[in-house]
């Protein structure tokens, strides 16, 4: 430190010291003007160490701020990364619980269609061989006829 900073800073020690005491009380009355004196002609003398180390704390203030800036942005692109991961997993969930919903509803249609089908058919089959058995009979009683009149 320069020896007129602290010359100054001896200035105000002297002149609280040697200032009137105020009665009763740890109190003194001081030179209004001379402690301003005192105290602009330190803030004009202030060391360059103390300048210096005053600019490299605002520095370090900055890039701590800077940092945790960058951090809090890390951990928040983490996090919507992480939700949207959990939410295109739950996506997909979904979407498979869905299709197989859907996969399962298909087949029990197609087997219902498939059966009232077979039910159908069966049922048309079953009135066809009831019409061929009629004209079987009608078939075969004509013929009976004619090899009667022979």
């Amino acid at each position: 430190m320069s020896q007129t900073f602290l010359k100054f800073i001896e200035d105000l020690e002297l002149l609280v010291m040697s200032s009137p005491k105020i009665p009763l009380t740890n109190m003194v009355f001081v030179n209004e003007q001379e402690i301003f004196r005192i105290i602009d002609s330190i803030r004009m003398n202030i060391p360059q160490e103390i300048v210096d180390a005053q600019r490299f704390l605002q520095e370090k203030e900055n890039i701590i701020n800077e940092a945790q800036k960058k951090a809090d942005e890390i951990i928040l692109n983490a996090d919507l990364k992480a939700k949207q991961k959990l939410d295109e997993n739950d996506l997909i969930i979904r979407a498979r619980e869905e299709s197989e919903k859907i996969k399962n509803e298909a087949r029990v249609e197609a087997n219902k269609l498939m059966k009232e089908a077979r039910d159908y058919s069966e049922n048309v089959l079953q009135k066809l061989e009831i019409e061929i058995d009629k004209l079987l009979t009608s078939i075969r009683k004509g013929k009976e006829i004619l090899r009667s009149k022979d």
